[in-house]
């Protein structure tokens, strides 16, 4: 098996301290190949005292509207470690197939817990995408990712589908989705022996997902 996150757990944001509201945050992506849902991530930052309360990965299916994936709610999530452990996972079990070419927005509520819910970038959509492996998420401003940075504000308080956006940010919410195949190698341009002119592409051993 193969196994994709967007940001690797390797970056996270800035606590956001003082903002008792309760949030629906949420990241837009798409697959390259279809795959199954198998975690969804967040950065619960060193201080922070309080997990989300519910998660979910909605199908956009409009202009500000989507759908919940059959299979994908979350209203009492399992998280992997506890607040403040920087991040953290609700597991799935790989029963949901995502499919590729299809935009969807992995979702996290955090209500009811105290001030110190999440972290936050500023602008960190504002002028490109990121990809890895098979996920490609947009930039703000490209066709697709108008309202990358989503959030909501619920009222009633509960997980519902984010539509607003505020200074291109990242929530640091994640998406894991896991192929039945081997991860496909990376590779790099390198000189043609003997001197003659051109390049090849010859595979290197490296990370693209995870193979277990």
């Amino acid at each position: 098996m193969a196994v994709y996150t967007l940001f690797g757990q390797g970056a996270a944001g800035t606590l956001v301290t003082g903002d008792s509201a309760d949030y629906t945050f949420g990241m837009q992506f798409t697959l390259s190949q279809s795959a199954a849902l198998t975690g969804i991530w967040f950065y619960s930052a060193p201080t922070a005292t309080a997990l989300p309360a519910a998660c979910c990965i909605y199908q956009i299916t409009g202009t500000n509207t989507g759908s919940q994936v059959s299979g994908t709610v979350n209203n009492s999530p399992t998280w992997s470690a506890a607040a403040g452990s920087g991040w953290v996972k609700v597991t799935y079990p790989g029963t949901t197939t995502l499919t590729a070419a299809t935009n969807y927005r992995v979702s996290v509520y955090y209500g009811g817990g105290g001030p110190n819910w999440y972290s936050v970038t500023g602008a960190y959509w504002a002028s490109s995408g990121q990809s890895s492996g098979i996920i490609s998420a947009p930039a703000a401003g490209s066709a697709d990712g108008t309202n990358q940075d989503a959030f909501a504000n619920p009222s009633p308080a509960g997980l519902n589908y984010p539509t607003s956006s505020f200074n291109n940010s990242n929530y640091w919410i994640d998406v894991e989705v896991t192929t039945s195949g081997p991860a496909p190698a990376p590779q790099v341009a390198v000189p043609e022996a003997g001197g003659i002119g051109g390049w090849v592409m010859l595979p290197v051993r490296g990370r693209v997902g995870s193979a277990v």
